[in-house]
């Protein structure tokens, strides 16, 4: 049976990582190293000329950045990406809201075995479509409203935007987003991860088990521990903890 091989490109400005990344790939035959950059403009023409399967791609690059990189390529999201960067909250953040494989540096071998993991499912399915696509654009908005997210489910992604997420409920170890049309989409990550990406986007933790999107709030019922009405006549708890603060960020609004 012949074994379909991983066409890989690793890019980054630091020989020791690509040696390493080298090393650790080599437990992974099939995943074949086709080529190497240590620049942008090195990059963009290793790409071209062996239009690889995966792409390990620094963020920071001597020349640019590792997005230069996918917005001088035509047709990225044939690629699978696997972004590496030292810790960087912006980029970060741009990375999980858009459901893109990313590790920090220095590369923990267990995480990257996960990202080679979701790498294969992705070929296999081809469910990486409009990923970098939507990453490339939130990384350009100021607008939180306008911001997109990807949520999986087992065999599909959504692209939402976060003005149409009225709230997010825990479910044990799932989490599942009630939207404005009604819809409900239920995703295998627990509140806390989303409550760390949505705060700083226009979100609250109202309870231990929702976390709602301060923009669909209609006002904010005191009595019996607190009471949150939001648009569309919904009404959620608000514990008891929790109500002085949210009240403090709706008076911000």
């Amino acid at each position: 049976m012949v074994q379909h091989h991983i066409r890989t490109v690793i890019i980054d400005d630091e020989v020791s990582f690509i040696n390493t990344l080298e090393i650790l790939l080599q437990k992974h035959p099939e995943f074949k190293i086709i080529g190497k950059a240590r620049s942008a403009t090195e990059a963009i023409h290793v790409i071209k000329e062996t239009a690889p399967d995966l792409i390990f791609l620094d963020v920071q690059l001597g020349d640019g950045n590792g997005f230069d990189v996918l917005k001088a390529i035509e047709n990225p999201d044939h690629l699978d990406v696997v972004f590496v960067t030292a810790f960087d909250e912006y980029a970060v953040e741009a990375f999980r809201f858009s459901a893109v494989d990313y590790l920090l540096k220095p590369v923990i071998y267990d995480d990257l075995v996960s990202a080679l993991d979701r790498v294969k499912q992705s070929i296999q399915s081809r469910l990486s479509i409009n990923r970098l696509e939507i990453l490339l654009a939130n990384l350009k908005l100021t607008d939180n409203t306008k911001k997109k997210i990807v949520l999986r489910e087992v065999d599909t992604h959504h692209i939402i935007d976060l003005d149409d997420i009225m709230w997010c409920m825990a479910e044990g170890s799932y989490t599942s987003f009630h939207l404005v049309d009604d819809r409900t989409i239920v995703v295998s990550k627990n509140l806390k991860e989303y409550e760390e990406i949505l705060s700083s986007n226009g979100f609250y933790r109202i309870h231990r088990s929702y976390v709602v999107n301060l923009n669909k709030v209609l006002r904010l019922e005191k009595a019996e521990g607190g009471v949150l009405h939001l648009q569309g006549n919904h009404q959620l708890p608000v514990s008891t903890r929790k109500r002085e603060k949210l009240s403090m960020r709706l008076n911000m609004l």
